[in-house]
């Protein structure tokens, strides 16, 4: 959702310790893998699109997250504060009453976001749900508003340029740490791993926790 293709094929396979998504639609081949490192408290999710209409496209590219940053949601969302942070260009997300032990949470599509939304009633809409969100609707812009008092989300979004045959990667970062520090440390250290590499590893040690009874 939001835009399911209901006559179109959707695969998803679950290996040991990742999920891959797979889809074409409009002459646009998608492959979405997303896998949690088991030493690091972070989410990998890379997308590649492949450009198989014959023609340049224009696509843009949104990812969204409802922050709770505690055990309820209704609960913590007016303690909820985001900001986009100076030295990575991530979205920061702290409960300021306290909560998860000071903790910092953050989203990153790369660094290469340029537009964003700290505030979900935007996003979604006045009485809008997320099926057919208000951000997503044609023209419409995110603010780039961000802070307390809000109704708290963490919606990211790049528009990229795919030129005939071509291909691109992105990759999505949702995580935690326990400080501000840490948390830029986490974001500048994936953007630059070698997320195959990475997924070898957790195979692995998949493999040796699952492969100890046989």
């Amino acid at each position: 959702l939001p835009v399911r293709n209901a006559g179109g094929e959707y695969l998803a396979r679950h290996g040991r310790g990742y999920t891959r998504f797979e889809h074409a639609r409009a002459g646009i081949a998608l492959d979405l893998l997303q896998f949690v490192p088991g030493d690091e408290s972070i989410k990998v999710s890379r997308l590649r699109l492949r450009n198989l209409s014959g023609r340049t496209r224009h696509l843009t590219l949104t990812v969204y997250v409802e922050w709770v940053l505690g055990t309820s949601r209704s609960a913590t969302a007016p303690f909820v504060a985001t900001e986009i942070d100076p030295v990575t260009g991530g979205m920061l997300a702290r409960n300021l009453w306290g909560g998860m032990d000071g903790r910092v949470a953050f989203t990153d599509l790369g660094g290469l976001q340029t537009a964003w939304t700290g505030n979900r009633t935007e996003f979604v809409g006045r009485n809008g749900t997320l099926e057919r969100p208000a951000a997503l609707v044609a023209g419409a812009t995110l603010s780039g508003r961000t802070g307390a008092g809000l109704d708290p989300c963490g919606a990211l979004q790049v528009t990229v340029v795919l030129a005939a045959n071509a291909s691109i990667e992105l990759v999505w970062l949702l995580g935690a740490a326990p400080s501000t520090q840490a948390a830029q440390a986490l974001i500048e250290r994936w953007r630059v791993q070698d997320i195959d590499a990475a997924l070898q590893v957790v195979r692995a040690s998949w493999s040796n926790v699952l492969d100890a009874v046989t």
